[in-house]
């Protein structure tokens, strides 16, 4: 059984604890590389259950969005937000996107980019500012996110996709 990727944000005037946030976000590789590993062969190119995607495209996917990570922080310091489209420009876009983007992708190419995504969004943690956890933007159409709460985002997204369902919804 995979271990349980904690999602809760810590409240605001709290202080940070860049600890716990970079404990998350190494579970959450961890359990990704799991997952990834517990495909069987003759899966990885069928649909996932409840999902319009392929158990890869939903990986690509889970990859991609933690490759954009770093650049989310970096907006979010200038109160910038991205990817802010309605969602019927925004879902078929995603939709079609990530099939492309997954074209050819195996196993260990989706593992590889994850870890390297991984390294680029640990060395964001250790550069944010301790005064800039709380500056923010709206992301993803859902909102306004702080620094902090995108550093959650990894954990929340693998959950959401790969909950019960094994990934349910694109964005």
């Amino acid at each position: 059984m995979m271990p349980e990727i904690p999602t809760e944000t810590v409240s605001a005037g709290k202080a940070v604890e860049r600890k716990a946030l970079r404990a998350e976000l190494e579970v959450t590789n961890a359990h990704f590389r799991d997952l990834v590993k517990s495909i069987p062969n003759a899966r990885w190119h069928e649909l996932s259950p409840g999902s319009a995607w392929t158990m890869c495209e939903v990986m690509v996917h889970l990859t991609w969005a933690l490759e954009q990570l770093p650049d989310e922080v970096a907006s979010a310091q200038r109160g910038k937000g991205m990817f802010n489209y309605p969602a019927w420009i925004a879902n078929p876009a995603s939709y079609w996107i990530n099939r492309w983007n997954a074209r050819g992708a195996t196993r260990e190419s989706v593992v590889r980019r994850y870890d390297a995504a991984m390294v680029a969004v640990l060395d964001t943690l250790d550069a944010v500012a301790d005064g800039d956890w709380e500056l923010g933007a709206n992301f993803y159409g859902h909102g306004f996110y702080t620094i902090e709460e995108l550093f959650h985002t990894p954990a929340q997204h693998l959950v959401e996709h790969t909950a019960t369902r094994g990934g349910d919804r694109q964005h």
